[in-house]
């Protein structure tokens, strides 16, 4: 990607987020739980397409990207507005899976660095059992390393 073509995706990331939260008034998108993640701009700089991110079930995020697809018109006259551009790009909508499985995978580290952090509290609990004298967690009944 060139460096024309990233200050141009930036520039309309950054022009979509406004719109979706000032200008958008369509009931089926809650400006408050979409954002605008990223946008991808072919060389050519005739389409542009904009990658949403929506909290909530998927049945909702479908029906919000449904609606920004249905308004994508009047969002591209609502850009051609506010940026200065020889042609301004034809605007799609996605939803952003990158993101969603950006979250997936920290979820997933987050749950791994816990159960770390769980074996470590257990070990130290096992050392200093043995320094007291009481029975290490191998030696107690019913406690297992796995717990």
């Amino acid at each position: 990607m060139s460096r024309r073509t990233e200050r141009v995706s930036s520039l309309i990331r950054e022009t979509m987020g406004r719109l979706l939260l000032s200008k958008l008034a369509d009931p089926r998108v809650d400006p408050a739980r979409t954002s605008v993640t990223r946008v991808t701009v072919p060389e050519d700089l005739l389409t542009a397409t904009v990658y949403v991110s929506v909290i909530g079930t998927d049945s909702e995020q479908r029906t919000t990207v449904r609606a920004l697809q249905h308004a994508a018109g009047h969002m591209q006259e609502l850009l051609s507005r506010q940026i200065r551009l020889r042609h301004t790009p034809v605007i799609s909508f996605a939803l952003d899976e990158k993101f969603k499985k950006t979250l997936e995978t920290y979820s997933l580290i987050q749950k791994a660095m816990d159960d770390i952090h769980e074996k470590e509290r257990r070990r130290a609990e096992a050392a200093s059992g043995e320094d007291t004298g009481q029975p290490a967690d191998e030696e107690r009944p019913g406690l297992r390393e796995e717990d």
